[in-house]
């Protein structure tokens, strides 16, 4: 008699790592529940910095060259820190 494999995945949130988890979850044939607290999608401006791990992640979902072939691509930062005094 064989088992049957079942997955009860629930992922909360509907961000970047949320819907990337769910859709490589998705390529697999595993079924997941994503989880949102926000009633619609929001279009709104944003910047999106991501380290080398995560271009991996996005590369293995398929959509990695997408995001790098229609967006400006930061080659360093710096961070400041300012000391006002009254």
């Amino acid at each position: 008699m064989e088992r049957e494999l079942v997955e009860d995945i629930v992922i909360v949130g509907a961000g970047i790592a949320g819907v990337t988890t769910s859709l490589g979850l998705h390529r697999l044939g595993i079924r997941s529940l994503v989880l949102e607290s926000s009633d619609t999608l929001r279009v709104t401006g944003f910047s999106l910095s991501l380290w080398q791990n995560a271009w991996k992640a996005l590369d293995a979902v398929g959509v990695g060259d997408k995001l790098r072939r229609n967006h400006q691509r930061l080659h360093g930062y710096a961070q400041t820190s300012f000391k006002f005094s009254s």
